[in-house]
């Protein structure tokens, strides 16, 4: 069985804002070279990407890593998105 907790400690541990940008960029955000993107459909981006991988969204005062993104903003449940980013990592997690 998956301790999905303690997977989500492992890949917070393992991401930063290259892998990041990788995963956002994959699932059709366009990721500036700056780290610097739109969450919404908004004209300029609001939302940047940390050296650890958070997400800050100034835009709306949202926060949070890559699974919450996946997780409050895709409609992805938390286990489908922790193990979502865990492929995109290649993390084997059975």
């Amino acid at each position: 069985m998956i301790d999905l907790k303690q997977l989500r400690v492992q890949l917070k541990q393992s991401l930063d804002r290259e892998k990041v940008a990788d995963i956002l960029s994959f699932i059709g955000y366009e990721v500036r070279r700056d780290f610097k993107f739109a969450i919404r459909d908004e004209k300029t981006p609001s939302a940047s990407i940390n050296n650890d991988g958070y997400i800050k969204d100034f835009g709306s005062g949202w926060g949070g890593d890559i699974i919450a993104l996946l997780h409050e903003h895709h409609g992805q449940t938390l286990k489908d998105a922790t193990l979502y980013v865990a492929s995109c990592l290649g993390v084997c997690y059975e």
